[in-house]
């Protein structure tokens, strides 16, 4: 839409030009008319006009001394400069002083409206490669943890001051289609995610919070009837100015926008402004500290890992999080599965992740969030489960046939897991489960058992040398669990046998 602004002392002709023109299309909209020159200087501080059709000769300020002030002030208005004078040095002044065109009276109508209709093309393609431009700033600011530096210019916002609303959910098209409808609202958007929207509403004079809460009801219909079953979380920033302020505005309107994560099941929800979301942002070492998580994971205890998240979950409530806050803690309750349990990196890789993510994301409740993360985590440490247990037989076997072949050799704890790809708190309570001993006692038992074979069929070998054939150097330490356990001592063994 073109907005016009008349300008001539004669009110038939300031009236009559403006009828005509709105009553040519609505592309064309009078948004003001005035006698003089000075009295559009003095409604500028309110006054948006895109082009100004003024008389040349008026009293105090004329045609030409207003087109050059509007030069300096507002240079993105074009002027179309009308007299009944025809000498050539007022058309040569007028297009120095950058009017559009230079019109005679009485005003040939196809003649204006040919020029308004080619100005209205130039302003509707102005437009869009502004609106491109600030796109492009808001992706940067809003997507990007370091917004790129744009070049002098392409960073001007149009008005003075603006507001940033986040909507998850909801019709984001007719969401669109609303606010369409509103043509005094001036307004970019983005898509930040599936399913949200970032839009900035720019404004000349800050807004109060009425208004503000009326767009963000207006962005989430609230009170139509095909809204009912769909819901909707609205947030808004604080008023800010300036673009290095634009990613200030987004956290703000995201974190109130979150707050509908906490809100109760209604279909329409709006969050509010900024000062109404959580204080601080949590860290998730902070929710994981004191946690038994790791020592339940090592063990595959099910209950007690699920337990530990619901835990976890619990404070997250508490302190009505974000989702910025809710998706670190889980990727930590997952990293910290996968640290702990080799086989979940496997089942868990990075598409499952993200896949996962990717839907807590679109979530609009705290409990759907809880339960589909919850779910998720459960069945990969059941699978998890099932596969060690239908490996847990072979894992012991292939542990007792090294201890066989080498049981005079250190064998540490780490190392025979690993071999048999099980964590070692899992490998000592699956060991213990087959053989009723600890790993420790087998290999003790073992090294003894071999220690007395040793007695019993090589009598001329010292018992120092058989105490260091099955793998104790110390001959003292030998001796003494020798008879620990077999009740005799080497050499009194080897006598009695």
């Amino acid at each position: 839409m073109l907005r016009i602004v008349i300008v001539d002392d004669e009110i038939l002709i300031r009236e009559g030009l403006s009828r005509m023109i709105e009553k040519e299309s609505s592309l064309f909209r009078v948004v003001g008319h005035f006698p003089d020159g000075q009295d559009v200087l003095d409604n500028l501080p309110g006054l948006e006009a895109d082009v100004v059709i003024t008389d040349i000769r008026m009293p105090v300020v004329d045609g030409l001394g207003l087109i050059k002030q509007l030069k300096l002030t507002r240079p993105h208005v074009r002027s179309i400069l009308m007299s009944g004078f025809t000498e050539f040095n007022y058309a040569r002044e007028a297009i120095r002083a950058s009017a559009v065109d230079y019109l005679l009276k009485p005003i040939n109508k196809e003649q204006l409206f040919e020029l308004l209709y080619q100005l209205d093309q130039e302003h509707q393609s102005s437009l869009e490669k502004e609106s491109l431009s600030r796109k492009r700033l808001l992706h940067s600011c809003f997507l990007s943890e370091s917004p790129l530096p744009y070049p002098a210019g392409e960073t001007d916002l149009p008005l003075s001051c603006y507001a940033t609303f986040v909507q998850k959910g909801g019709s984001l098209e007719a969401a669109a289609e609303r606010i369409r409808q509103h043509p005094e609202l001036f307004c970019d958007w983005i898509s930040v995610q599936e399913r949200m929207l970032a839009w900035v509403f720019f404004y000349s004079e800050a807004p109060d919070y009425g208004e503000l809460d009326r767009i963000a009801r207006l962005l989430g219909g609230a009170g139509e009837r095909n809204e009912v079953d769909t819901a909707v979380h609205i947030g808004f920033s604080r008023i800010h100015s300036g673009a290095s302020e634009l990613k200030t505005s987004y956290e703000e309107a995201r974190q109130a926008c979150d707050l509908g994560l906490y809100a109760d099941p209604v279909p329409f929800y709006a969050a509010g402004y900024a000062g109404e979301a959580a204080g601080g942002i949590m860290e998730a070492e902070d929710v994981l500290h004191g946690s038994s998580l790791a020592e339940q994971l090592q063990l595959l205890h099910i209950p007690g890992v699920l337990e530990c998240v619901r835990q976890c979950f619990e404070q997250l409530k508490a302190q009505r999080a974000d989702i910025e806050t809710i998706v670190r803690v889980c990727n930590q309750l997952e990293d910290t599965a996968s640290r702990e349990v080799h086989d979940y990196r496997e089942i868990r890789d990075k598409e499952a992740r993200a896949r996962l993510e990717a839907q807590l994301r679109t979530c609009m409740s705290f409990s759907d969030i809880e339960e589909s993360f919850v779910e998720a985590f459960r069945a990969a440490l059941e699978q998890v489960y099932e596969l060690r247990s239908e490996m847990g037989g072979k894992a012991v076997e292939i542990v007792k046939r090294w201890i066989a072949d080498h049981y005079s050799e250190h064998a540490e704890l780490n190392t025979l897991a690993a071999m048999v790809y099980l964590t070692p708190s899992y490998l000592s309570k699956l060991f213990k489960q087959e053989t009723g001993l600890t790993l420790t006692e087998y290999i003790t038992d073992v090294r003894l058992k071999n220690a007395k074979r040793l007695l019993r069929t090589e009598p001329n070998m010292k018992v120092h040398k058989i105490g260091a054939e099955v793998g104790y150097a110390d001959p003292a330490y030998f001796n003494k669990l020798f008879k620990k356990v077999v009740g005799v001592t080497p050499n009194e063994y080897k006598k009695w046998k």
